[in-house]
């Protein structure tokens, strides 16, 4: 552990490799229901409609560019994630839960613990109970003593950093999630974790 020039804890990645992980299935079916911020949702319906052996359906929404018209919106007091989650969830939650097909998305951008809730409230209207886990950055700037951490996930001054797979792994093995939300990750670890 470090410090910064202000003071702050700075700290490390240490990848630490699981001991005797469990394999869970010789194959894993892995589908992109979504490519970029635009992308239709009634592809990503298609795909989970033609292939009934889908494990995971990724919804990879988010650029730079994205992310940056995110933060905007949210210090105007918009919502820091994708707006358009409820369109893609109402459309996807019914037969992805039914199938037991996970939803992988970087649509939480600033904010991915609303985008939690909106999810939930989602799958609530729809009669449904879902389980969302969350892999975001924490500030660690925010997190000292008396301060308060409720939007310590949100990253300050619009500044985030790109995740890799290993939160999203985390994720998986630990809440066995019908939906994992996260802030920015590199888009190939939406794809890697499942296969993790």
């Amino acid at each position: 552990m470090e410090e910064d020039q202000d003071g702050n804890e700075i700290h490390n990645c240490v990848i630490k490799l699981r001991e005797k992980p469990k394999q869970r299935r010789k194959k894993v079916y892995i589908g992109c229901g979504a490519g970029f911020g635009g992308d239709r949702p009634i592809a990503a319906l298609k795909l989970l409609q033609r292939v009934k052996e889908l494990n995971y359906i990724v919804l990879e929404c988010l650029a730079e560019r994205t992310l940056a018209e995110r933060y905007q919106i949210m210090i105007s007091g918009g919502d820091g994630y994708d707006s358009r989650i409820t369109d893609w969830l109402r459309l996807l939650l019914p037969l992805a839960v039914e199938r037991g097909t996970c939803i992988i998305s970087n649509m939480g951008a600033m904010d991915p613990v609303g985008a939690q809730e909106k999810v939930v409230e989602i799958a609530s209207s729809l009669g449904l109970s879902v389980s969302v886990a969350v892999a975001h950055e924490v500030s660690s700037a925010k997190l000292g003593s008396g301060s308060s951490t409720k939007k310590s996930y949100i990253m300050e001054g619009g500044i985030s950093t790109y995740l890799g797979a290993a939160p999203i792994v985390e994720c998986l093995e630990k809440y066995q999630p019908d939906v994992v939300i996260t802030s920015r990750v590199a888009d190939a670890a939406l794809f890697l974790a499942p296969m993790v």
